[in-house]
């Protein structure tokens, strides 16, 4: 062979080999980028176990929630209805106060 030909030929080998060595390089790269992403989801399985347990704890309070909605609406209603009593009641006695105090219409 002449020494162009082999010239050439290691140019060609050299440039095979770079080109080898950049697709390995790359390959490791996307597997430590899986390995990061497969790290990324058990973090994320994690948290959601915990938030799942939470919840889990939480939902008999939770299911509580309508049933005390409902009892602090009865409590609003009788107050409301103890306060119109009280203030009908302290404005008839004002009225029969200033009429003079007597059961005479």
């Amino acid at each position: 062979m002449s020494k162009v030909t082999e010239n050439d030929l290691k140019r060609l080998e050299n440039l095979i080999n770079d080109r080898f060595d950049r697709l390995e390089e790359g390959q490791k790269t996307l597997e430590d980028g899986q390995k990061t992403l497969e790290k990324g989801q058990t973090e994320i399985k994690e948290r959601l176990a915990v938030i799942e347990t939470r919840q889990a704890d939480w939902k008999p309070s939770m299911d509580k929630i309508p049933d005390l909605a409902e009892k602090v609406g009865e409590l609003k209603n009788w107050r409301q209805i103890v306060i119109i009593t009280i203030t009908a009641t302290i404005s008839g006695l004002v009225g029969w106060v200033i009429r003079g105090g007597t059961l005479k219409p």
